[in-house]
């Protein structure tokens, strides 16, 4: 008697958006590595540092970890309603601390990225998921542009926001939301089912001395050059705050192969988009408050070592 073989299980296809960006890189390299994960395409945007070179921080990355066939297309080189204000974690060239990665030779793709979104939308048999792990200036175009496609998006994990509660002090504001608050309103009210994956979550995915220790147990390129990105990484955070590299991206990520590890809850988010301190704040009401419906699901906890024993087994060979 023979006993039958479960199915296998078809990968996830996503599009990725992302402005590497060092723990966007780590998403990259998780992306492609995870047998869960089908990358149809990553597309980029501003934010880290200007498009030229997050483009090229791309190019470099897909190309050192033997993903050259994943097309990357080049999209917004400003918010779309006020001028960049370029991160400060990452280095004037966004990907600082990487000696390993070679010169780009891989080509990028001629269409713009939103045009190339909906290209890939349009011809897939069924909605793609996407993971968003910068600014939102290329999915809020693609709102204004390609409103008819919308339904062609299964949904949008966006790492981004900060969503404190009433028992907490925290920073009211977020990189990815505050670069560009008119294009996450887009994504907000475009009706597409989006998870939010906030600071207020991802500060505690934190890579210290015991996950050091783990990382350097991988012996290899790709390993090497992960540490070297965590060690520049988390200089910002070590001089501000005292703790290690967030892994806010990465977490973002996670959540396609594993969606168990971090709890959701629906709430409205509102967006303040003429705050003088608090630009690009997000506002989430947990308790309908302002009798609004829900517009996202938020991450309100992680299991942070079972999100590092994924990211360990995907480095490993």
């Amino acid at each position: 008697m023979t006993t039958a073989q479960a199915p296998a299980v078809r990968p996830t296809p996503i599009l990725l958006d992302c402005d590497p960006g060092h723990d966007d890189a780590i998403a990259i390299v998780m992306a492609h590595r995870s047998p869960a994960i089908d990358l149809v395409g990553v597309t980029v945007t501003c934010g880290n540092a200007e498009i030229d070179k997050t483009v090229s921080n791309a190019l470099r990355v897909l190309q050192f970890i033997g993903a050259a066939d994943v097309p990357v297309a080049a999209g917004c080189r400003r918010p779309l309603a006020r001028p960049l204000v370029l991160g400060a974690a990452d280095g004037p060239s966004g990907l600082e601390g990487s000696p390993y990665l070679p010169a780009a030779t891989k080509a990028v793709e001629p269409l713009h990225a939103v045009d190339f979104l909906a290209e890939t939308l349009r011809k897939a048999p069924e909605p793609l998921r996407i993971v968003a792990t910068g600014p939102l200036c290329n999915l809020g175009l693609f709102v204004l542009k390609y409103r008819q496609l919308l339904s062609k998006i299964k949904d949008i994990t966006w790492m981004g926001g900060v969503f404190y509660r009433k028992s907490e002090i925290i920073t009211p504001t977020e990189f990815n939301a505050s670069c560009d608050p008119e294009a996450l309103r887009l994504v907000l009210d475009s009706g597409v089912p989006l998870t939010a994956v906030g600071l207020d979550v991802t500060m505690q995915v934190l890579v210290e001395s015991p996950q050091y220790a783990e990382f350097g147990k991988i012996d290899t390129a790709l390993g090497r050059v992960v540490v070297d990105w965590l060690k520049f990484y988390e200089r910002l955070h070590r001089t501000s705050m005292g703790v290690g590299g967030a892994l806010h991206d990465p977490l973002a990520l996670a959540l396609i192969v594993d969606p168990t590890l971090v709890r959701t809850r629906p709430a409205h988010i509102a967006v303040d988009l003429s705050g003088s301190f608090t630009l690009g704040a997000t506002v989430a009401d947990f308790w309908n408050e302002r009798g609004m419906p829900p517009n996202a699901n938020i991450a309100t906890e992680v299991d942070a070592d079972r999100f590092f024993d994924l990211l360990y087994n995907l480095l490993r060979d």
